[in-house]
């Protein structure tokens, strides 16, 4: 049986913890794959994306380029309008077959939060839950009722993407931060160089 994960987000801009989130689900939860999935308009961060999609999408394939088990995936940048998480699971079930078990790979934060995005209750049937642990959580969230989640053991890494913008705009060095290739490409098109 496939078993893929999904890594959705803004990725404004990708960054190294991401990466490392993918590859230790990956290797905790024996994945196929790791599909990346920017958004296209986040139903929940409306109007805050600084980069295009088109720049969002470039970065997340330089980032992942070295890695044949990591995969960029436009669906909902391709679609239009709002990104809804239930719409690209549906897809992603119909794509690769009703055998293959979809993981969402998220934030602590995130998935305590599941139960009041779109359609939960199918989002609990089509999908499992990774989990990691954010910097600064002290204890344990509650998580929601009716998913199966479950919990990655990682290093917690206080970066942030909202970080990162933050300090190329006061240009500061983010090198230690993001991937190299995604850094020389945010440096030719001037991302992110001024405050929002």
């Amino acid at each position: 049986m496939r078993r893929i994960g999904i890594l959705g987000g803004t990725f404004d801009p990708v960054h190294n913890a991401h990466l490392e989130l993918a590859h230790a689900a990956r290797a905790q939860f024996d994945l196929e794959c790791v599909m990346f999935l920017p958004t296209g308009k986040p139903a929940r961060k409306l109007g805050t994306t600084q980069a295009s999609a088109a720049d969002r999408v470039q970065m997340l394939l330089l980032a992942t380029e070295d890695y044949p088990h990591f995969s960029v995936s436009t669906m909902e940048v391709d679609r239009g309008g709002i990104s809804y998480t239930i719409d690209s699971l549906r897809e992603f079930k119909r794509l690769m077959g009703e055998g293959a078990e979809l993981f969402l790979i998220l934030g602590e934060d995130t998935a305590t939060d599941l139960a009041s995005w779109k359609d939960a209750s199918e989002i609990a049937a089509l999908a499992g839950v990774l989990y990691a642990q954010r910097p600064g959580e002290a204890e344990a969230l509650p998580l929601p009722q009716g998913f199966s989640c479950q919990k990655l053991s990682m290093p917690l890494r206080a970066v942030s993407s909202t970080q990162i913008r933050e300090l190329l705009a006061a240009g500061r060095d983010v090198g230690a931060r993001i991937p190299p290739r995604v850094h020389d490409y945010i440096r030719r098109q001037g991302l992110y160089a001024t405050p929002r």
